[in-house]
């Protein structure tokens, strides 16, 4: 999965009761928090301190929600910087500066509900989640004491959500397989070779794996063919006229990530681009919503 996409359930609570959202500018006007931490963070990048960085780049807003990029990157290591064909070094990067990539994010909301729904991208494995969580909570808590803003991973597992689809084709994977199984299939000429293994099971007719939901539990903590172990599990399950290609079990943690590899445009350095990656987010969001009700 190259281009991921984790949608996340954000509720208020006070005297432990999730609270509905409001336009008034008060701790439920959850919108207005949010924009406001946009464009703070715009400013002044997340840090964690150690060697992760995040900068907001917010874009204009729609009625009811904020989104934008996430420049997000790693620091504390120095590198060189090469033409990958010459090897002539074309900047050398100090510990202090951060090697970023755009990540899309968007946040919507709409009054007279319990809760907003935000989607955060990532990007090989790349995400910027855990920061952007952990500055949205503190803020929150510093500004209002006496409530709590929670963010929840929705799994498309879950029964209420897809986990009652059908599944019909499972995607295995293996990261970064040794050389010794490479060499059986295709006998690479770089000795050093190191490849991704990919085995797609479909079922034929009118068979099935079975409900979205119960496949976790079917595959275990990992599945083995043959002498080949798999790391990860992906299915897909169709919604609408569409099919989502839905994380069941992890590589780094894609459990419950939704791939949009294959839905998105990409620009010239083969990252989404803003439209297509917007739109396909938005999609995701709204089907989440008229589930969740």
């Amino acid at each position: 999965m190259q281009i991921g996409l984790r949608v996340y359930k954000v509720q208020v609570y006070h005297n432990n009761k999730a609270q509905i959202l409001a336009a008034d500018k008060g701790p439920a006007d959850i919108l207005v928090f949010i924009r406001n931490c946009c464009a703070n963070f715009s400013k002044k990048p997340l840090d964690d301190g150690a060697s992760k960085v995040v900068r907001f780049e917010p874009s204009s807003d729609f009625k009811n929600s904020a989104h934008g990029l996430l420049k997000y990157g790693k620091y504390g290591y120095g590198s060189e910087v090469e033409d990958r064909k010459s090897g002539v070094v074309e900047h050398i990067r100090t510990v202090d500066q951060a090697d970023t990539i755009p990540l899309y994010y968007r946040f919507w909301f709409a009054a007279g509900k319990s809760y907003g729904l935000i989607g955060l991208q990532s990007f090989g494995g790349s995400s910027c989640v855990d920061i952007v969580n952990r500055a949205l909570v503190n803020t929150y808590e510093m500004m209002h004491p006496d409530w709590r803003l929670t963010m929840s991973k929705l799994m498309p597992n879950d029964a209420k959500l897809y986990g009652n689809k059908v599944v019909r084709s499972v995607q295995l994977v293996k990261k970064n397989s040794s050389q010794n199984i490479v060499d059986r299939a295709l006998r690479p000429t770089d000795a050093d070779t190191k490849m991704d293994v990919e085995l797609s099971l479909k079922a034929r007719g009118r068979g099935n794996f079975g409900k979205l939901k119960d496949l976790g539990n079917k595959i275990g903590d990992h599945l083995e063919i043959g002498d080949l172990a798999f790391s990860g599990a992906f299915a897909s399950v169709k919604v609408g006229s569409s099919f989502k290609k839905i994380g069941v079990l992890g590589v780094s943690s894609t459990a419950g990530v939704i791939d949009l590899t294959d839905d998105v445009l990409l620009d010239a350095n083969k990252h989404p681009s803003f439209g297509s990656v917007s739109k396909e987010t938005s999609r995701h969001i709204a089907d989440f919503a008229k589930i969740l009700g």
